[in-house]
């Protein structure tokens, strides 16, 4: 049974007010059916993500269109501040192999280029650059290496699902097609599905998830 929309719109601008990094007065929330849009405004990219994550967060919530318009007080920044700062982010991250990433900017717009062995790394180096100050937006356009795939890949996901609390309960198939795993079934959660594709990318080989779960709360 879904929650009712005023009650989950409640629930969502609680959870926004809640963090103390989202400034929740610039957001607006619309409920339907368990689809959650945030329209306004937000300071950064990084609030603007962060609020969507709020809200994916909240029990009931199915998906979030996330609409909010990001944009600095005062002059812009420059693309080769953004891009030095970011340079320089990815530097201090000790996750993301030195001299791996390339960056580049285009009006604020953030793309990310390179080879990391890990999708944990690729990862990090989007979360390294979405703080940055001017940036609007990140286009992670980093590729794996193809390492060796395990032929029993799938049988290993599924064994790491039914240990975790979080997921234990979902009813998940997994499939593979060379280094691609399927994920299809359905999670009480975006917490569950976002910790199901999580820990089918932390699998040895893997290139690519395709995750096409259903949230059914």
């Amino acid at each position: 049974m879904r929650k009712p929309n005023n009650l989950l719109e409640e629930d969502v601008k609680d959870e926004l007010e809640w963090d103390p990094a989202v400034e929740d007065s610039r957001i607006i929330v619309k409920a339907s059916d368990g689809e959650v849009t945030l329209s306004g405004a937000a300071l950064t990219y990084y609030e603007s993500v962060r609020a969507a994550e709020d809200a994916f967060g909240v029990g009931g919530v199915t998906a979030v269109d996330n609409q909010l318009v990001v944009g600095l007080t005062g002059s812009a920044i420059a693309d080769a501040d953004i891009l030095a700062d970011c340079v320089l982010a990815l530097d201090k991250d000790k996750v993301v192999p030195g001299g791996s990433v390339s960056v580049s900017v285009d009006d604020g717009w953030v793309t990310l280029t390179g080879q990391v062995r890990r999708h944990f790394q690729r990862r990090a180096a989007a979360y390294a650059v979405r703080r940055v100050d001017g940036v609007l937006g990140v286009s992670n356009s980093i590729v794996l290496n193809s390492d060796p795939i395990p032929s029993d890949v799938a049988n290993r996901i599924s064994r790491a699902f039914r240990r975790n609390a979080i997921i234990d309960d979902s009813l998940i198939d997994v499939s593979v097609t060379d280094h691609t795993i399927y994920l299809d079934g359905t999670v009480g959660s975006w917490y569950a599905m976002d910790k199901a594709v999580d820990t089918a990318w932390d699998a040895p080989g893997v290139s690519y998830v395709v995750n096409r779960l259903t949230i059914i709360p």
